[in-house]
């Protein structure tokens, strides 16, 4: 009988791998395979591995996971092009979270009577952020266009760290209901506020230092190239690390912090990202192992239909209306707006808000909150793994694909252009001057 079940997940990385190639462009994506795998290993399944993982454990190893995916997928986007074209994401993020986090509680307070407004807003907040790593699939389709990928990408991989503050929010909202405790309006606005000014801040500073210091050696010859893909890994911890140790958002000073070292020296430090690609991705399917091993079944007595009902409401109403309303006037045509809308899966950044939310505060009906969240995650990773691949290609051949990814963004922000202006006028002068 198998007891290891890091045994059982080396297997299941061994024969996913030999036909990985092919698998790529079906509808067994990897997170699907090995939640399957953890579900049917477990003791709610063959009952061939009985493990036990404290929250404190599978948390620290998921912030580490999120961390270098957010990482890895910002160094690789095209930062000129991100700020060229920024009116898509930044939509998204604005208007589409913040949308989605209202009516995910309008729609949990209805449907789960029992559930505090609190408790309804902690679970939408819970579920409203996207993830990197469900969305890998898509985010590196050849046929769905840049723009859109990009927009994806981007927006998945900053609103896990703007949707992580709200969610301390209401942890602390449903715990104070029962002990009488709260804190100020002014203390949680000053808590999000230094949780992204630090966030970015930091992931800026580290990033872009860090990525001169790397560019700078490299041309020199002093990194040995045993090391190159570790320097890469270092810099990914330091910057999400140092972050938390200043009272930052790790996973926004990671994804800030990508952008900038893979803006500063990507031409060089290619294989150093894909090294943590590649690290971020198993330590991805780790998580959602343990998730369909240990995690699911546990919460496998308190699902119901509503469970069920409000998973596909979060999956498809509650995340596509915030989409679709964000987009006005950016003129896509409603395929593109369908695309971004269904593809905003729910996987690690929504396991790991529970935990976190469950660690800081003792809050009333936990175990309904785990179910309507896994329940969620657990669709999501069968939804959106059937659908990414052969979605992208259909989407990719459409006219909707064609014109939108071929449209430009609508240019930098206004104050932007007004300092060029002025910075061209004063260069003027001067040439004037001087003839």
């Amino acid at each position: 009988m198998i007891t290891e079940p890091f045994l059982v997940i080396a297997l299941g990385v061994v024969i996913y791998g030999v036909f990985s190639k092919s698998l790529s462009n079906s509808v067994f994506t990897a997170p699907m395979v090995f939640v399957f795998m953890g579900l049917a290993a477990g003791q709610s399944g063959l009952g061939w591995i009985r493990i036990e993982v404290d929250n404190e454990t599978l948390e620290g190893f998921g912030e580490l996971t999120l961390g270098l995916i957010l990482f890895a997928d910002a160094a690789c986007t095209n930062t000129r092009r991100l700020l060229k074209e920024h009116s898509m994401p930044w939509r998204l993020l604005l208007i589409s979270l913040p949308l989605t986090i209202a009516f995910g509680a309008l729609l949990a307070i209805g449907i789960f009577p029992n559930l505090s407004w609190q408790e309804a807003a902690l679970v939408a907040a819970i579920l409203a952020p996207t993830d990197a790593a469900l969305g890998y699939a898509v985010v590196t389709s050849k046929h769905v266009p840049d723009r859109i990928r990009q927009a994806i990408l981007v927006e998945s991989g900053l609103n896990d760290g703007l949707a992580l503050p709200v969610v301390l929010l209401f942890a602390a909202l449903a715990f104070s209901t029962m002990s009488g405790e709260s804190h100020s309006v002014g203390y949680w606005l000053g808590f999000a506020g230094k949780q992204v000014v630090l966030g970015v801040g930091v992931g800026l500073l580290l990033g872009y230092g860090l990525a001169r210091l790397v560019h700078y050696a490299d041309g020199k010859g002093w990194i040995a190239a045993s090391f190159r893909n570790l320097t890469s890994l270092g810099v990914a911890l330091i910057t999400l690390l140092i972050a938390e140790a200043v009272g930052g958002n790790g996973f926004i000073a990671a994804f800030v912090g990508g952008l900038a070292f893979g803006g500063t020296c990507q031409a060089r430090s290619g294989a150093l990202v894909s090294f943590v690609e590649e690290e971020g991705q198993l330590f991805s399917l780790l998580i959602f192992f343990f998730f369909g091993a240990v995690l699911l079944p546990a919460a496998l007595d308190h699902f119901t239909a509503f469970c069920v009902l409000y998973a596909l409401l979060s999956l498809t109403f509650i995340r596509m209306a915030p989409t679709a309303i964000s987009l006005i006037g950016l003129k896509l045509k409603w395929p593109s707006i369908a695309f971004i809308g269904w593809f905003g899966p729910r996987g690690l950044a929504s396991i790991l808000f529970l935990m976190i939310a469950v660690e800081h505060e003792e809050i009333g009906r936990l175990t309904d909150i785990e179910a309507i969240v896994y329940i969620t995650v657990f669709l999501s990773v069968v939804l959106h793994g059937v659908t990414a691949a052969p979605f992208s290609r259909l989407y990719g051949k459409s006219e909707a694909a064609k014109v939108d990814g071929a449209r430009t963004g609508n240019g930098p922000p206004v104050f932007v252009v007004r300092v060029q202006k002025m910075l061209m006028r004063i260069g003027r002068r001067r040439t004037d001057e001087n003839a």
